[in-house]
């Protein structure tokens, strides 16, 4: 079965936020989740209903850190609010924005702005197709992702076209996790760490094979390309 491979490196910048790199969706998705934190401060995970739809905001606070430190503190906060988040979502987020930097007495405050798993996941197979398997890789976790696209009326029922969704999603997570090395073009890098243009390394994980195909979820399953469905399946790295 072929595979579609590609690079995709995204960068997030989090010493700093600047509106005006955002576009104007996210631009107020960002003003909205800061009001609502300025007009109830919280600290932890904070699910908020918009009018556009949900947002996933995470606030983690660090005590006594040095004024020269504080914006080195990022990469380390954005970890902490990595493991914050799986521990209070539902649903993975794979993606942590910084937006605000809140500071009070000794105490500073690093809120993000998080994307699930499923919005990274549906926002890329709105662009192109993106069938086949590969890993997520975000500040503090990785995660196997399967995505698969099927024809709707080449099923006889929803049923059967779940069932053989979930069969092609564990076929190709299992040619994927059982080979030798992954290469770079199946890894998907969210850490704003990662700013080469070239990557030539390859990381080796056959040794690991064995529960990803027993542990795969359903992450969604919908119609994103008219009459067809997009499955897409994953298992935390």
């Amino acid at each position: 079965m072929n595979k579609i491979l590609f690079s995709f490196l995204l960068t997030i910048t989090t010493l700093g936020v600047n509106a005006q790199s955002f576009n104007n969706e996210k631009t107020s998705a960002i003003n909205f989740v800061k009001r609502v934190y300025n007009s109830a401060p919280f600290e932890g995970v904070k699910k908020l209903e918009g009018e556009a739809g949900n947002y996933y905001a995470v606030a983690v606070a660090f005590m006594n850190i040095p004024k020269d430190s504080v914006l080195s503190a990022v990469a380390k906060a954005q970890i902490k609010a990595q493991d914050v988040a799986e521990q209070g979502f539902a649903e993975p987020c794979i993606k942590f924005e910084m937006i605000d930097r809140i500071e009070k007495g000794n105490q500073n405050t690093y809120l993000f702005l998080c994307t699930t798993l499923e919005e990274f996941i549906t926002e890329m197979s709105k662009k192109k197709s993106i069938d086949g398997a590969r890993i997520i890789s975000a500040p503090g976790n990785k995660y196997v992702v399967s995505t698969i696209t099927l024809e709707n009326a080449k099923y006889t029922s929803p049923e059967m076209r779940d069932k053989a969704a979930f069969m092609k999603a564990k076929q190709l997570v299992n040619t994927l996790v059982h080979g030798s090395t992954i290469t770079s073009e199946q890894i998907i890098r969210t850490d704003e760490n990662d700013k080469r243009t070239e990557i030539t390394s390859t990381e080796v994980v056959k040794e690991q094979a064995i529960g990803f195909i027993q542990g795969l979820e359903l992450l969604f399953g919908k119609e994103i390309t008219q009459n067809k469905t997009t499955y897409s399946y994953y298992s935390k790295f």
